[in-house]
């Protein structure tokens, strides 16, 4: 399995559009690294989770082309994670020259994310060359050769958040962004699973509190309730994901930005490394 991570920010990005925090200064000027475009990933070539407003330039900047897209799951209706009006241009010919042949597009997700692709375009998409399918919560669904668990979190209710559990040749992913710490329901159902790679939001980086998100000290706790769990692998990779500028500065005294480099050596001791836009993680 390959991961790769499109984005690796919270909705405002990093530097943040309109900012003028001390963070966002430095990140513009040091670039690399320090740039985040709006949060989202592929697994290998074919899986897409979430569909962000900055999907053109993060596919184009890593030569990523969607051409071999299958399919999409969204873990929330957030406009940073879901952007319905983008994938309009998977219609064939207007905006995509395709083989007649081309399989749809399969997109999943919550009861959220369907009232709003039927509000858009209709219970019928096949025109555009895609088709939506709900999944209800804790339920396995099988695309091609994944079999995907959507698993609810506490993020924005009323809706139903979710975070995947994605399973291809045998590697178990566990993508986990816009989430506090997960609940006991969730927790009990990864329990005993092996997980090869665990991807968990950092938003509130060096916060303490974990309502609707979480920061690294409740990374460290997922990930001791996880091992506890029998969860964990001795080479199972933890990344801390999907980053606020407002997480990263250092407001208290005796804190420091959150750069790459100096998140790396804090988290590094602890099993962790940070997410980056780009960033490739295989197993």
């Amino acid at each position: 399995m390959k991961l790769t991570y499109l984005g690796t920010a919270a909705a405002e990005a990093v530097p943040g559009l309109f900012c003028e925090c001390s963070f966002c200064q430095k990140a513009r000027k040091a670039g690399g690294k320090e740039w985040r475009r709006r949060s989202g990933a592929i697994v290998n070539d074919d899986l897409m989770i979430d569909f962000s407003p900055d999907v053109y330039t993060g596919t184009r900047s890593l030569g990523i082309c969607l051409s071999k897209l299958k399919y999409v799951i969204f873990t929330h209706s957030h406009s940073d994670h879901f952007t319905p009006y983008e994938l309009e241009f998977r219609t064939a010919p207007v905006y995509a020259v395709l083989p007649a042949e081309k399989e749809k597009l399969h997109i999943y997700g919550n009861k959220k994310i369907e009232e709003k692709m039927t509000g858009i375009y209709g219970t019928d998409m096949s025109r555009c060359g895609f088709d939506f399918t709900f999944v209800p919560p804790y339920q396995p669904f099988t695309a091609g050769e994944y079999t995907i668990t959507p698993i609810s979190v506490i993020h924005c209710p009323p809706e139903d958040a979710y975070i995947y559990l994605i399973e291809h040749k045998g590697v178990k992913l566990l993508y986990a962004n816009d989430t506090g710490i997960f609940t006991d329901a969730a927790f009990d159902y990864l329990k005993g699973i092996k997980l090869d790679i665990v991807s968990l939001d950092c938003t509130l980086g060096h916060s303490k509190y974990y309502t609707g998100h979480m920061g690294f000290t409740a990374n460290l706790k997922v990930k001791e309730i996880l091992t506890e769990n029998g969860c964990v692998k001795d080479d199972t990779v933890f990344i801390s994901h999907h980053f606020s500028h407002n997480g990263l500065r250092a407001d208290e005294p005796g804190d420091v930005d959150w750069t790459y480099e100096n998140f790396m050596k804090m988290a590094e001791p602890h099993g962790f490394i940070m997410s980056y836009d780009g960033l490739v993680v295989e197993k």
